[in-house]
């Protein structure tokens, strides 16, 4: 596969820092069909934050808004795909 870099939107919201939260949110995308190209979560703070990178914006920010979800965004980031290799990001 050829090595490709676009231009994507990204959201962002915040959850409790405790077990399964993860696994609420993420089930709540899956039965809304959502797609994601990449999901990261980091703590901040007492609360978890959990970035998503999804492959159609409109149908995340529906499912978001059918779950009450304060999102942050839409932001700007690129994706890379490609194959995994060594070296793969400067050449």
């Amino acid at each position: 596969m050829p090595d490709t870099v676009r231009l994507v939107d990204y959201f962002y919201i915040e959850v409790a820092d405790k077990p399964g939260e993860g696994a609420r949110v993420l089930s709540h995308l899956k039965a809304a069909g959502v797609y994601l190209l990449d999901i990261h979560a980091f703590p901040k703070g007492r609360r978890a934050q959990v970035v998503f990178v999804p492959s159609d914006p409109a149908a995340f920010k529906t499912a978001a808004k059918a779950a009450k979800w304060k999102t942050v965004g839409p932001k700007k980031a690129f994706v890379i795909q490609g194959d995994d290799r060594v070296g793969a990001m400067v050449d």
